[in-house]
């Protein structure tokens, strides 16, 4: 299955031209997926009687964003939550709940839309998140609060901005498309709200 999702993603990396910069950060870390992720993009196995026309027309690119985007909202939550038994800093809690007030309901929303699509989401957050909060884990203190600002306030929404952005112009299933659009405004608001309001003391050497 690996070599079947960098198949998948090296199909794409020709459209990332349309996209813009912003889709490129969204394929910086393909190469090192592993098995398990890769597997959760095949599509359900029991499908509900009367998707199979609908199922059957779910591209490859459209299946590609239900895992991202399912990977990158649920990483969201877990290390805001995690975020929440760490971090004593006021600006970086409050932060870390609204993050999981907002990411919760569209995670949910894209299981029950991937579901009717007859796509399986993933369950977890993917190896390459799955490193990173394993990473922050072992941080405490204002080593925690910047490494939580930087990677989950700004990189990560950075990459799911990415995602979004490249399902809104180049998916072809219409509800998936419309799904993403709707969640662009989302991913730029938390960008922009990790900057601008979470402050952090310089972590100390």
């Amino acid at each position: 299955m690996n070599s079947q999702y960098r198949s998948l993603t090296k199909k794409f990396t020709n459209l990332i031209g349309i996209v813009g910069l912003s889709a490129a950060i969204a394929f910086t870390s393909y190469s090192h997926l592993n098995q398990k992720a890769n597997a959760q993009i095949t599509p359900n196995n029991t499908p509900t009687p009367g998707l199979r026309n609908q199922q059957t027309n779910i591209s490859d690119l459209d299946r590609l964003y239900v895992l991202e985007a399912s990977w990158g909202g649920t990483a969201e939550v877990q290390l805001a939550q995690l975020a929440l038994q760490k971090s004593k800093n006021n600006n970086v809690r409050q932060y870390a709940q609204q993050m999981i007030r907002e990411h919760t309901p569209v995670n949910q929303q894209l299981i029950q839309l991937a579901t009717r699509k007859g796509i399986t989401p993933p369950t977890d957050v993917g190896p390459k998140y799955q490193a990173l909060i394993a990473k922050l884990s072992q941080l405490s203190g204002s080593s925690f609060d910047q490494a939580y600002k930087n990677e989950a306030g700004m990189n990560l929404h950075m990459e799911y901005l990415a995602v979004q952005r490249r399902q809104s112009q180049l998916g072809q299933d219409p509800d998936l498309r419309r799904f993403a659009a709707k969640n662009i405004p989302i991913a730029q608001k938390h960008l922009q709200m990790s900057s601008d309001r979470i402050s952090t003391p310089p972590t100390q050497r």
